[in-house]
């Protein structure tokens, strides 16, 4: 696969600037682009220059301040500083350098659980019947979005992409002779190829046949008005729409379903297939976790727990085969 990585530098500042850029140059080294982390760590760096402390050393003192909760912060992004702070903490004791390293306990009650929303099979089918419903907008704005949106949706929840891979799909990323996306530097700087269904396929290579080309031939495969990306926020509005027009009701802002959750959905209806053919899912698992994109099945495993939630019919039988490793009780962790 081509390497188009891009990375980020800064200028880490203060007493522990060079183990700052050591720890993104080690991660760099592992595959990890690592971008919004360069940022995050050049913040820390600007941070720890508000205090006196031996250098190369990460006292107590400094990470107590800076997981304090700030104004107007959410938890979410408090935990997010935690679980930087931590990593870089025992990178540094694996350098050997003198480090705090905070335990989850002093995060508090931040990483709450979040379940997400799985459509049912009626419910996917009412929803790609409102899909396919739409007709040509009047307005000039974006004039081809009723032809672009059947066929984004369908590979949202029939290849299980993240919403920014499938509109970041470019032309010659989807292979027609090989049924095969290619999904370039996606989350955690990986590239993977998915594969298409037959009837996935068909939808594709028709679409294809009168969608927007741009004339440099790097041209986006699902192309917004004058051959721009569609944004998130844009196909997240057109899917709040669709759900109405279905008659699947939304529970206020981030309750869901949102557009991540056809993703959820495709894993945990792939997952119901799978257990109610017999197949061997110590061996999908992994296959499972690759296609989607994860670093590991641990990302993954969560689907199992979800599988059977939803299904409770095959519960009995998740739990004889993999009981091990889909847990009773714990958190979902939005990573995936």
């Amino acid at each position: 696969m081509p390497n188009e990585t891009v990375f980020k530098d800064y200028p880490y500042a203060g007493a522990l600037s060079k183990l700052c850029a050591g720890f993104i140059a080690e991660k760099r080294a592992l595959g990890y682009r690592y971008n919004t982390e360069a940022q995050r760590m050049w913040e820390f760096s600007r941070f720890t220059e508000r205090f006196d402390f031996p250098q190369n050393t990460l006292t107590q003192e400094l990470v107590d301040k800076w997981l304090q909760k700030r104004p107007n912060e959410s938890d979410r992004t408090r935990y997010s500083r935690f679980v930087f702070v931590k990593s870089f903490a025992e990178y540094m004791c694996r350098m050997e350098f003198e480090a705090y390293v905070p335990s989850r306990d002093e995060a508090g009650k931040i990483h709450k659980s979040f379940v997400p929303y799985i459509f049912s099979h009626d419910e996917i089918k009412r929803f790609f019947a409102a899909v396919d419903g739409m007709t040509k907008p009047k307005c000039t704005c974006s004039p081809r979005k009723h032809l672009v949106m059947p066929v984004l949706f369908r590979v949202l929840y029939c290849c299980g992409l993240r919403v920014s891979e499938a509109t970041g799909l470019l032309g010659g990323d989807v292979d027609f002779n090989n049924a095969i996306l290619f999904i370039r530097n996606s989350k955690f700087s990986k590239s993977r190829y998915v594969p298409m269904s037959d009837e996935l396929l068909k939808v594709c290579a028709e679409y294809s046949k009168t969608r927007y080309r741009a004339n440099d031939g790097d041209d986006l495969f699902f192309a917004g008005p004058r051959g721009t990306r569609y944004g998130k926020q844009g196909v997240y509005r057109i899917f709040r729409q669709l759900l109405h027009e279905a008659g699947i009701s939304h529970a206020g802002k981030g309750k869901g379903p949102r557009l991540h959750d056809l993703r959820h959905t495709f894993a945990v209806h792939s997952l119901q297939k799978l257990v109610s053919e017999g197949k061997d899912l110590t061996s999908v698992l992994p296959k499972l976790s690759s296609f989607l994109g994860h670093v590991g099945i641990e990302s993954s495993e969560s689907y199992l727990r979800m599988t059977a939630e939803v299904y409770p019919q095959i519960s009995e039988l998740l739990n004889e085969k993999l009981g091990y490793i889909v847990p009773m009780e714990g958190f979902y962790h939005e990573n995936n």
